[in-house]
């Protein structure tokens, strides 16, 4: 008897390992590459692990995803290096430029067969700007602040104690300059309120960008095709940039830092894309509060501002190809999945607050300072933002700071549908055929833009030489093409 029970024992243990076995071969394994600053997160590997566990029990799928830098992916690219997935945009790994190259898949016969939930998260008419030209839909946008609207940041307190009450609207920056002024003469001699690496993010914000590659687009609500520098708004925000600088107001080494060498912990301005209701006290660690300066615009650039695409060589392998639509769909619709990817792991990186805590922080994100050290993957590139929860400091949770606004996404939402709409909605530009000149544009473009971006140098005694440049490298032959592919899209709408 003895035997025959140690003879089943190992038969179940054999069948157990099999059965283990089969299971494991039957997960699809899949990579994602994502964008990041000069500094991946840190515990990648510890979340990858909590991530699997949850995607491997709900779909059969584990994920790799691998943080690289814009350089860094361009050169992965190059070498024949293949990912399934891809974050893109206009600015890191260039949305146009790689359809017209045809490295992405067109998603769009598959995604309300394979993915009707994904498909649920927005409503119709965000699809149909994140389509490309010629209709096929190569890459899912990130349900988040997709009417852009872009805003400065500052500390409330500095201005309450100025006597400056900054209105929550503003048509200038130079509007602000009166305040910083007044601030500058309360820091020390090497501190500034105004601190850059190359350019204030957003600054060409308002502009209807077709490719911010060349810098080329209309001015919103028109359809001819013109450089960034043809809008007033923009050159203002260079213009002032110089005045602030050439009042002492900007740190002297703008123009050689990157954004991210910039400190946010330190008082300063900061330029962001956001939306009413967002706090950056939380972030930023002291007081802040917002004034907007442009939006809410609803466009095929905005839209198409942070996207995740798929490898075209998945329309080869349907299997892989819906797995990882299936993915995807995971990512934009599971809130705890979304919360680990976003935040890292539960209980070591963050915690929910709970009601006991605090009512008005309840549900939101507490992270911990491993959470905060070690794990801050770009949280508007992954997927769906507004399904993560609301990340709340120990201060809001103490109820020694403001509270935060837990509705906002709805708030947002419901001001998105009265954003102004673009004239060229739905129009993508086919580049393929200007690589050359791209890249040379883009040299000359980067040989001068921190400059004058960082207000280092006056854009207007520049202007006409690096025009002349461009224009020799053939900006104006690739308007001309933007502008015939744009009529041609506006007269088969």
């Amino acid at each position: 008897m003895k035997k025959l029970a140690s003879l089943v024992l190992a038969l179940m243990l054999v069948l157990s390992v099999c059965s283990f076995a089969g299971a494991e071969d039957d997960v699809i394994k899949l990579t994602w590459a994502m964008g990041t600053g000069s500094t991946a997160p840190k515990d990648n590997a510890m979340v990858l692990e909590e991530l699997n566990k949850i995607s491997r029990e709900k779909i059969g799928v584990e994920v790799d995803i691998q943080y690289f830098t814009n350089d860094q992916l361009q050169n992965s690219i190059q070498s024949g290096e293949v990912f399934d997935m891809y974050f893109t945009c206009s600015w890191y790994n260039n949305f146009n430029v790689a359809v017209s190259n045809k490295l992405f898949a067109n998603i769009w016969p598959h995604l309300q067969e394979w993915t009707p939930d994904l498909y649920a998260t927005m409503p119709e008419n965000v699809w149909e700007l994140a389509k490309s030209s010629d209709g096929g839909l190569y890459a899912i946008p990130v349900k988040k602040d997709y009417c852009p609207e872009n805003f400065i940041v500052y500390p409330a307190d500095k201005a309450a104690e100025l006597g400056f009450e900054i209105p929550a609207n503003i048509e200038a920056w130079d509007d602000l300059t009166d305040f910083l002024v007044a601030w500058k003469e309360t820091l020390p001699e090497n501190e500034y309120p105004v601190m850059v690496g190359g350019n204030p993010p957003g600054m060409e914000t308002s502009f209807d960008f077709i490719d911010r590659t060349v810098q080329i687009g209309v001015l919103f609500g028109t359809t001819e095709v013109v450089t960034v520098y043809e809008d007033p708004k923009v050159m203002e925000r260079y213009h002032t940039m110089n005045k602030w600088y050439n009042l002492g107001l900007i740190n002297p080494d703008a123009a050689q830092l990157t954004e991210d060498a910039i400190d946010d912990k330190h008082q300063h301005l900061n330029f962001v894309q956001a939306w009413d209701g967002y706090d950056y006290s939380v972030g930023y660690g002291y007081n802040c509060e917002m004034t907007r300066y442009s939006g809410p615009f609803l466009s095929t650039d905005g839209v198409q501002g942070s996207m995740n695409a798929f490898s075209i060589t998945l329309e080869n392998d349907l299997e892989r190809f819906e797995a990882a639509m299936k993915y995807q769909e995971l990512v934009n619709t599971d809130k705890l999945y979304r919360d680990t990817l976003r935040y890292g792991v539960q209980g070591y990186h963050w915690n929910y607050v709970t009601e006991e805590q605090n009512p008005a922080c309840a549900g939101g994100v507490l992270k911990t300072q491993v959470g905060n050290d070690n794990y801050g993957p770009w949280a508007f590139s992954q997927g769906s933002y507004s399904l993560a929860s609301i990340a709340v400091s120990q201060a809001q949770v103490d109820g020694t700071a403001k509270a935060p606004v837990m509705n906002q996404w709805d708030l947002y939402f419901a001001n998105c549908e009265n954003a102004e709409v673009s004239a060229i909605s739905g129009f993508t530009f086919d580049s393929s055929k200007w690589k050359a000149n791209y890249a040379e544009i883009t040299a000359i473009k980067d040989q001068y833009y921190k400059s004058y971006a960082s207000g280092t140098i006056n854009i207007d005694d520049v202007y006409d030489e690096m025009m002349e440049k461009m224009n020799a490298a053939g900006l104006q032959d690739i308007i001309e093409d933007a502008q015939a592919q744009l009529d041609a899209y506006l007269a088969s709408k």
